[in-house]
């Protein structure tokens, strides 16, 4: 009997879930998107770059693409750093110019798992194939940057004999990702002020809330966790001033995952950062035994 591959769709299917799933663990905020290159698509992007194509110069790596979309752009460079350690074949990632309004790109091109990769080619359109490399795409937005990118390349990018002779105008849509940017950053650095006036008043669920802008699963600390946290003021200072960055790799870096809840997002900064027995002396059994789990991972 004939062996019957997986296609396109459903291998895109597959590792969109498992993408998820890594993505759930870090809590942080973020939409996933997944497309599949359909064959009139190929035809265009052939039509435009065809002769690199063709000569061998280059090969199409984008027929399943992912787009992870995040609500903060600090976000987007961490799991720039994390995705870095990946197999990558080519990256396009733009570093600013202070001279120059454009959209920074971060744009990945890793291999095609090899799991997947005789379905991946029995997949492809046979009029095509020979010039699709086994790879896929990923690229990170952030929300703003997102509606921004889909705008243009449904609008510009794709008829860009439109723009000849129009410069004025297409700076000036430039100019828009400028201020998109800026009210991202923006929006990122009221959160940040907002978590130290929460550690001010003594709020410290808000406190955390805001300062990790991560997803979490519980509504408030666990009564003798928050006494805690009540009695100990320094402590709950050096609990603000912990990396964001370095935890929420650490959740990436570690394969089993562990609930977002405010008690464990404590116990998790501890064993990271602070090291108190104070605050180790606290986990339940059942904390300690997924705790224990997570780090072994």
């Amino acid at each position: 009997m004939e062996k019957r591959h997986r296609t396109l769709e459903e291998i895109s299917g597959i590792m969109k879930a498992e993408m998820e799933a890594v993505l759930k663990k870090s809590g942080v905020m973020h939409h996933l998107f997944a497309r599949v290159k359909s064959p009139e698509s190929i035809r265009h992007k052939m039509g435009l770059k065809g002769e690199k194509y063709r000569s061998g110069a280059a090969r199409i790596q984008d027929i399943l693409g992912f787009r992870i979309v995040f609500y903060f752009p600090d976000d987007v460079d961490i799991m720039a750093d994390h995705l870095s350690f990946m197999d990558i074949l080519d990256s396009s990632v733009d570093k600013p110019d202070v001279c120059t309004f454009s959209p920074k790109r971060l744009n990945l091109t890793m291999r095609i798992p090899e799991e997947f990769a005789e379905d991946f080619r029995a997949g492809l359109p046979q009029e095509y194939a020979r010039y699709i490399d086994d790879a896929y795409e990923i690229q990170l937005r952030t929300v703003y940057s997102e509606g921004w990118h889909e705008v243009e390349h449904d609008l510009r990018y794709k008829c860009k004999e439109d723009w000849i002779g129009y410069e004025k105008y297409s700076r000036t849509l430039n100019g828009v990702i400028a201020t998109l940017e800026t009210a991202e950053y923006s929006m990122m650095a009221i959160f940040n002020e907002l978590a130290e006036k929460n550690l001010q008043d003594g709020n410290f669920r808000a406190m955390i809330r805001n300062r990790l802008r991560l997803r979490i699963t519980t509504e408030d600390f666990s009564p003798s966790i928050k006494e805690f946290l009540i009695r100990h003021p320094d402590i709950v200072k050096e609990i603000f001033y912990s990396d964001r960055m370095v935890f929420i790799l650490t959740l990436l870096n570690h394969e089993e995952p562990i609930p977002l809840s405010y008690d464990n997002i404590i116990f998790l900064l501890n064993r990271i950062f602070l090291k108190n027995g104070d605050i180790s002396a606290l986990e339940s059994p059942e904390a300690k035994a997924k705790l224990e789990s997570f780090f072994h991972s």
